[in-house]
């Protein structure tokens, strides 16, 4: 953990301005008007859009970490010396990974509410994770976070 040495403020002001980009976005122009989620996009697309915005935002306030925008086996944020952090957000109950993942290593959770207009970050947990941490459920491509794992994680919003 003492590797990454990641901010908690850093962070937190990178997830809550992520959320406000969001809260913000649309188009007003020459067809029209809309918010973005006036158009009730999925729930999951919402997850993956402020995920990318997560991590972006902690590469833009920390020049240490790389973005990366794909998944696969690249963690969201990695530095010059090869360390990663994953970022995960949900809008349920459960942190989901992958269960084609190895699952180990440091993690950042962020949990949001869509209410109307407006995505707001209920909390954000930090800390390391080990492939055990994590239940992987026949017939499904997840991994759901174990309750005793996220209990271990640092809790630094709200």
């Amino acid at each position: 953990m003492e590797d990454y040495k990641l901010d908690p403020k850093i962070v937190i002001d990178a997830a809550l301005a992520a959320a406000e980009m969001l809260t913000g976005m649309g188009y007003n122009g020459k067809y029209g008007s809309v918010h973005l989620l006036e158009l009730e996009i999925q729930t999951n697309t919402l997850t993956a859009i402020l995920h990318n915005m997560v991590a972006w935002q902690i590469a833009e306030r920390d020049k240490r970490w790389t973005f990366h925008a794909k998944g696969g086996p690249t963690p969201d944020l990695t530095d010059s010396r090869g360390k990663g952090i994953e970022i995960k957000v949900t809008s349920d109950k459960y942190i989901k990974g992958n269960q084609v993942s190895l699952n180990t290593g440091y993690y950042v959770a962020v949990k949001y509410t869509r209410e109307a207009f407006i995505v707001k970050i209920n909390w954000i947990l930090m800390g390391e994770l080990k492939g055990d941490d994590w239940e992987k459920r026949p017939g499904t491509q997840w991994a759901i976070l174990k309750r005793e794992a996220k209990k271990r994680l640092e809790s630094i919003y709200p």
